[in-house]
């Protein structure tokens, strides 16, 4: 065995994965399950999420599978996966809240067996088990597992490449896993950019380690065919993206969200000036405690102790952690969660690290209070915000008052969470207009219906009825007042 597994060394008598296939999937989809615990009944609330669902549905309306729009504008954000798989859902269970976000509980489940089997690999069952709970069990997690976003499936490619990555430098002569890595890669590009190559860096700094101690690593030409055939890959939707948007998909998804928030600060998310941006250089240190907990408040001890899991393979899991945390703090645009490809390997080196520091009584006892509070808190939680949200508000008063064909536009409140909610009921898109434009755009013939604020409505005259909702706008965290002006329906022919 490799002196890399040397944590197991002393047990190769037991396989390396006691987990028979019925019981990995007996707990797939308990996962699943517990990712998707109130997913019917949370709105989409964020931002991001109603952006990515309502691309989904347009991409599932139009047959359009290479470029997303969103409100019928092409939306250059990220690749296209989650967007595929989205679609996949809505096919089987219609376009709703659940079936967007169940992507997110597919791949975070996928993720935590992972996990699961490799720390198994690693050293045993019990430090597999472990991994996964911790990834299945922090705070960061909870929210993006059952999130209607890019981040689970990207992060669950980074991991399995990573794994594949290790494995192919262990035995480079076995070419299957050197081709999986690429593809791997592949996926995780399409999934949410160059992010995903961070297994790159992983193993060719391991594959270097191993070169200095005389030890067999894959060689230069196998490496460049596998990039290759990764950039070949990518080619096969990107050429068409390329040619369908006459460029616009790498001008604005690269040099725009990627290139640029590394340089700037994006949508308010990050510090202005040079002073701003020293500021902010602790930032990912200090929102792990928030984004790991409750597992990250051992990490100081781990930390300290850390040479008793010294191995090649933590040196590789913590290359990963380095890599991305060095990456998202340089960048000018900061999110707490940019940080969640390295998760999976914080979990398992603290798992490792807890093997041998740590009473099994503690983990125990830290997960179930963990779990239960994370079951509880979708059942408890999640059916009270509907009727907090201004957006759900808004689209419930409309409901009633609209038919598929009927116009609706959009002034000084267009939240993504508003537009998807409306569009369930209309099959046209929603229109933005600008306060000065209300009137005339409400005396077109037939019936139409324009949401804008209360306080720009009062200054709108016009016969129409005015239905006023209020709510709580949580992309931006404040409470808003909103009203509903519809024409007058069509008197009915005698």
């Amino acid at each position: 065995m490799n002196a890399s597994f040397s944590t197991s060394s002393s047990r190769s008598s037991e396989p390396h994965n006691p987990f028979p296939a019925s019981r990995l999937l007996l707990l797939f989809l308990a996962l699943c399950g517990f990712f998707s615990l109130g997913n019917d009944r949370l709105p989409l609330i964020d931002r991001d999420e109603p952006r990515f669902a309502e691309a989904s549905r347009e991409m599932m309306q139009s047959g359009d599978w290479i470029v997303p729009t969103f409100n019928h504008a092409p939306r250059y954000d990220k690749p296209p996966l989650i967007y595929w798989m989205q679609v996949a859902c809505y096919k089987t269970l219609g376009d709703n809240e659940f079936a967007s976000r169940l992507p997110a509980a597919f791949c975070t489940a996928l993720t935590a067996i992972l996990l699961l089997l490799w720390g198994t690999r690693l050293a045993d069952p019990r430090t597999g088990l472990r991994a996964a709970l911790m990834y299945t069990l922090c705070l960061q997690v909870f929210v993006h597992g059952r999130a209607a976003v890019a981040d689970p499936p990207m992060v669950l490619c980074v991991l399995a490449a990573a794994w594949t990555g290790w494995e192919w430098i262990q035995n480079p002569n076995r070419r299957v896993l050197g081709a999986a890595f690429w593809i791997l890669l592949a996926l995780g590009f399409l999934a949410k950019g160059p992010v995903a190559w961070i297994p790159i860096g992983m193993t060719g700094w391991a594959a270097l380690q191993r070169r200095k101690s005389a030890q067999p690593v894959p060689s230069a030409t196998a490496w460049l065919l596998g990039c290759a055939g990764m950039v070949g890959l990518v080619c096969l939707w990107g050429i068409p993206a390329l040619r369908q948007t006459g460029g616009q998909f790498a001008a604005k998804g690269l040099g725009e969200h990627v290139v640029g928030r590394s340089l700037i600060a994006m949508e308010g998310h990050g510090a202005a000036g040079i002073l701003g941006y020293l500021a902010t250089l602790p930032f990912y240190f200090l929102t792990l405690f928030l984004s790991f907990a409750p597992w990250s408040f051992c990490l100081p001890a781990a930390f300290r102790s850390r040479k008793r899991i010294a191995s090649p393979v933590a040196a590789f899991l913590t290359s990963g952690v380095v890599l991305t945390f060095a990456i998202f703090t340089l960048s000018r645009t900061k999110l707490p969660h940019y940080t969640l490809p390295a998760f999976p390997f914080l979990c398992l080196l603290l798992s490792l690290w807890w093997r041998k520091a740590m009473p099994a009584k503690r983990f125990r006892k830290i997960a179930w209070t963990t779990g239960i509070l994370f079951a509880a808190l979708p059942l408890i939680v999640f059916p009270l915000i509907p009727s907090l949200s201004v957006s759900e508000s808004a689209v419930a008063a409309a409901r009633p008052l609209l038919h598929q064909s009927t116009p609706v536009a959009l002034v000084d409140y267009q939240e993504p969470s508003l537009i998807w909610g409306l569009r369930k009921a209309v099959r046209g898109f929603v229109e933005i207009l600008s306060e000065a434009d209300v009137e005339r755009w409400m005396a077109q013939p037939g019936e139409r219906l324009c949401i804008l604020t209360t306080p720009a409505a009062q200054k709108i005259q016009g016969p129409w009825i005015r239905t006023p909702v209020e709510g709580f706008n949580f992309a931006k965290g404040r409470r808003v007042s909103l009203t509903l002006l519809k024409t007058a329906p069509a008197p009915k022919a005698p």
